[in-house]
């Protein structure tokens, strides 16, 4: 199982590296790192089982944070829409290799910002199926 490299394969498009360039990242941005910025965890990641186990693939689920930080809420919004473009409504795609059942937005939270960097972000989760 590992939904990161499936992930980094999904957020690694033009529309995306147009806004944040290479600063797309698991877990923490490095810091001093410039802005805009994209930062992506896996929540939670777990397997699927089904009786038929020895002579099908086992389904796994995970659930991804997505956290664009930029110093306004327009270029927060602008990194939103191009990482929906690249998973939301993903359906049986090979991607990294493996085959995605299903990528699509769940849930989306509200706009922060840090007073001491004036850096905004907003977490959106992603619900991500695949066959491992």
């Amino acid at each position: 199982m590992n939904p990161e490299l499936i992930v980094a394969a999904m957020l690694n498009h033009a529309s995306i590296t147009a806004l944040v360039g290479n600063r797309r990242t698991v877990s923490q941005l490095p810091q001093n790192s410039a802005y805009p910025a994209l930062v992506y965890s896996v929540v939670t990641a777990n397997p699927q089982p089904h009786l038929n186990y020895a002579g099908e693939p086992q389904m796994a689920q995970a659930r991804i944070q997505i956290n664009p930080l930029a110093l306004t809420i327009g270029e927060v919004k602008a990194i939103h829409a191009a990482v929906r473009a690249q998973m939301d409504f993903k359906v049986g795609q090979v991607i990294a290799g493996k085959r995605v059942v299903s990528c699509r937005l769940d849930t989306v939270g509200p706009t922060d910002r840090d007073n001491e960097s004036g850096v905004w972000t907003q977490a959106a989760d992603y619900l991500l199926q695949w066959y491992e």
